[in-house]
């Protein structure tokens, strides 16, 4: 009875996308690449570029991913990472942008900026659209 109990919990959990890409542990941190911008490139730029690719490690990762833009000799760099859960990843707490990945959104309702981070600049990537919001309100960069 046990067994089948586990069985049916584990289903259940499968089923709800509540598992995440192999190697991804919930509450582990994992780093998973790091983006620099080109020479002259804007920060809106830069985003809207690797958003693809941003988009694609949270699908891989079955997670959000996220970030914090720095600048590293004069351009933009981030380093995305995931904590392996599909509605949370753990920004620092500054004033400088960051970046968050929400490509496990499976509904366009999930293209909005969260409570937790709505006093911080920063953008957010959905399959949807990538999306910056600061002090002045939220705009649209760029549209998929």
């Amino acid at each position: 009875m046990r067994a089948l109990i586990t069985t049916a919990f584990i289903a259940t959990m499968l089923s709800a996308g509540c598992t995440t890409a192999p190697g991804v542990i919930h509450g582990r941190t994992v780093e998973l690449h790091q983006e620099t911008a080109n020479d002259g490139e804007t920060l809106d730029a830069f985003v809207v570029r690797i958003a693809p690719r941003a988009l694609q490690a949270s699908k891989t990762a079955r997670a959000t991913v996220c970030g914090q833009v720095e600048q590293v000799a004069g351009r933009h760099t981030i380093q995305l990472k995931t904590d392996g859960y599909v509605s949370d990843c753990g920004l620092p707490q500054s004033g400088l942008p960051y970046l968050l990945v929400n490509g496990t959104a499976v509904d366009a309702r999930e293209n909005h900026f969260s409570l937790a981070n709505r006093d911080r600049p920063g953008y957010l990537v959905t399959p949807w659209s990538v999306k910056y919001q600061d002090a002045t309100g939220v705009r649209t960069v760029s549209s998929f």
